[in-house]
């Protein structure tokens, strides 16, 4: 009778043992499994990003040229950065824009979609460390943008920001461990800070014209403190001037009725901080055929604006020491 009991003991143990060993063995697969797709979608979104995506081409060689980019020196046209968000990007043609201000100006755009003050306010700062020194830099905003606060897009948070900025974001009242996580994997992972590129190309491919809806039909209103404004000018042309470097700050026209009435209240903000501001085109000087979507310029809205914004730099930069 010991025996048998013994017996039955031994085999028991030995069945716990092997489903012990089999769950390991599980979650060893499922790991490996795990591990296997996170690597294809970094592989893959990186693929995409060189091969595939126009737009993702271009933000990699706008950002390398901006890192590039040194005073230049006699006899050489000056170089110069504008920075900004969608309104930049398609609100000027560099090509044009270039033929109309050279020899004297070399201009080089920067444009990381909906990005906000705060987001080139540390990106600046980081692109001047990295060795970024050109004679100019131009801050182009909406005004909604300029005074509006919102959390770095995936995008900004890949370009714009390092460790060091990210971890100084736990400060910052309405950033909490989620979405600090999400910003740190978008600044280190190709498919975290790729994402919502993959969406939109997605989106695009089902829906041509969704952008003109979403714009249209699901407004994000950030309530924008145009208080704050008079301040952040003040910040960005110390942080220009700590860098040896001249700053200019240009309003983008929109056909945002927010943004015409705030335009006037912020070209005084630059007056006040000592930041030679323009609007070379107000928003209500265009109709509605020079939009995309009621907020950002077609071919011919930009056409116009970057025609103006030629003229304005070829007479205020005559009077920049």
């Amino acid at each position: 009778m010991p025996s048998s009991i013994s017996s039955f003991e031994i085999a028991e143990s030995y069945c716990a043992t092997r489903e012990t060993a089999i769950e390991r063995r599980h979650v060893v697969l499922l790991l490996a499994a795990l591990m296997a797709v996170c690597v294809l979608l970094e592989v893959g979104t990186m693929w995409w990003s060189q091969s595939v995506s126009t737009f993702g081409r271009i933000v990699d060689s706008q950002y390398q040229e901006a890192l590039s980019l040194q005073h230049g020196g006699a006899g050489e046209p000056l170089s110069m950065l504008i920075v900004g968000n969608s309104t930049l990007r398609h609100g000027i043609s560099v090509q044009d824009l270039n033929g109309l201000v050279q020899p004297d100006l070399d201009v080089h755009v920067f444009a990381v979609d909906a990005t906000m003050y705060e987001d080139w306010r540390i990106g600046l700062e980081r692109l001047f460390r990295k060795g970024a020194h050109p004679n100019f830099v131009i801050l182009m905003l909406p005004p909604g943008a300029m005074a509006g606060s919102a959390p770095p897009p995936d995008v900004a948070a890949r370009y714009l920001l390092g460790p060091h900025e990210i971890l100084m974001l736990r400060k910052i009242e309405g950033i909490g461990p989620t979405l600090l996580s999400n910003i740190f994997f978008a600044h280190y992972s190709a498919f975290f800070g790729r994402r919502t590129g993959l969406r939109l190309g997605i989106k695009r491919a089902f829906l041509p014209h969704f952008e003109t809806f979403a714009r249209r039909y699901m407004i994000l209103h950030l309530k924008p403190d145009y208080s704050a404004v008079p301040s952040r000018l003040r910040e960005f042309g110390t942080l220009c001037r700590q860098y040896g470097v001249n700053c200019l700050y240009v309003i983008p026209p929109t056909d945002s009725q927010d943004d015409s009435l705030a335009t006037p209240r912020l070209l005084q903000a630059g007056e006040s901080a000592g930041i030679n501001g323009a609007a070379p085109v107000a928003g209500t000087e265009l109709g509605e055929d020079k939009y995309i979507d009621g907020y950002h310029l077609n071919d011919k809205g930009q056409k116009i604006f970057t025609a103006a914004l030629a003229n304005y730099l070829k007479k205020r930069i005559g009077r920049e020491p």
